[in-house]
């Protein structure tokens, strides 16, 4: 009787998973020992336990089967960004295990030797001498001054952040060249927080369990910007891209994708380019009635297995 009642309450699991649709989960790096104060890491270890939870519960897929039928529910794994570490890290222990992963890449930060802005904004923070207590920003509405806490730099990082995030990307740069002048401080990203090269990237590429989408030119924040503006860095990161693996690209996921990072003309912007799919990251599952150019996606963190099983629970794929 248990046993029949047991096996009874897992066929009504297994429907209830294929009813539910596909789970996309969002990564960002696979790495160890570095500074990390964005949350963007995790561990190697803690990667493939996520891997194995996954594989007990779910059918892990490509963005391509995401509408096709399984026994099992889907769930996709995404990184975003195209940090080096995911050819290195992320791709052997996926491979080991027989995930398939996909990629969405900033196309402007291959072989960029510079970094993506947040982390040359973590290390001149983390290098900005002890006796300065404010820095005014010369933003496009006007001088904008920033007063330093005591409670350490990740208040302070973060505050500097929310004012430069909304800005076009130049203009990011520019600002962080401008800090590390004042401060006399490198401005480049730590070695660790490196993006691909083009033979790391060719490499990742090439792999038969891996998937490369767009992550528009630069990382740009479209919500608001104008048309022409989105359309240009979404259709050309798609372009550069396709060039590099002879190959279609055909999915996307907006930069920072919640509601405030993408709008209508985004939206638009990626249809008129050919991309079949986007990701947000607006949590839920994907199924035959989600918009495919508004697909949700789990931004995952640093858990343990045990905590990533909780998590699982809650996203009702356990």
């Amino acid at each position: 009787m248990v046993a029949a009642e047991l096996y009874a309450r897992y066929w009504r699991k297994v429907i209830s998973m294929n009813r539910e649709g596909t789970l996309i989960l969002c990564y960002h790096r696979v790495a160890q020992g570095v500074d990390d104060p964005f949350g963007l890491c995790v561990r190697p270890d803690n990667f493939a336990s996520h891997l194995d939870e996954l594989l007990r519960v779910a059918e892990p897929s490509m963005m391509d089967d995401i509408s096709r039928p399984s026994r099992k529910r889907r769930v996709v794994v995404t990184l975003d960004d195209g940090y080096a570490d995911n050819l290195w890290n992320a791709l052997p222990i996926a491979r080991a295990k027989g995930v398939p992963l996909t990629v969405f890449v900033t196309s402007s930060k291959i072989d960029d030797v510079h970094g993506l802005w947040w982390d040359r904004l973590a290390a001149i923070q983390q290098s900005r001498p002890r006796t300065v207590a404010e820095l005014t920003l010369s933003l496009p509405s006007g001088p904008v001054t920033l007063a330093f806490g005591r409670s350490g730099t990740a208040s302070d990082l973060a505050m500097v952040r929310s004012h430069l995030c909304p800005l076009p990307v130049a203009e990011i740069e520019r600002l962080l060249e401008d800090i590390a002048e004042l401060w006399s401080v490198p401005s480049d990203a730590p070695r660790d927080a490196r993006t691909l090269t083009s033979s790391e990237f060719a490499e990742l590429a090439a792999s038969d369990t891996v998937t490369i989408g767009a992550h528009t030119v630069d990382h740009l924040v479209l919500r608001g910007r104008p048309p022409a503006e989105q359309g240009r860095t979404v259709a050309t990161s798609k372009l550069v891209l396709e060039q590099r693996v002879g190959r279609a690209v055909d999915h996307f996921a907006y930069p920072y994708g919640g509601h405030d990072a993408f709008d209508e003309f985004s939206v638009a912007a990626v249809r008129d380019a050919g991309f079949v799919t986007a990701c947000t990251t607006l949590g839920g599952s994907a199924d035959a009635f989600t918009d495919p150019l508004r697909l949700p996606r789990c931004i995952t963190a640093d858990w343990g297995r045990l905590r990533f099983r909780a998590q699982l629970w809650r996203w009702d794929l356990w």
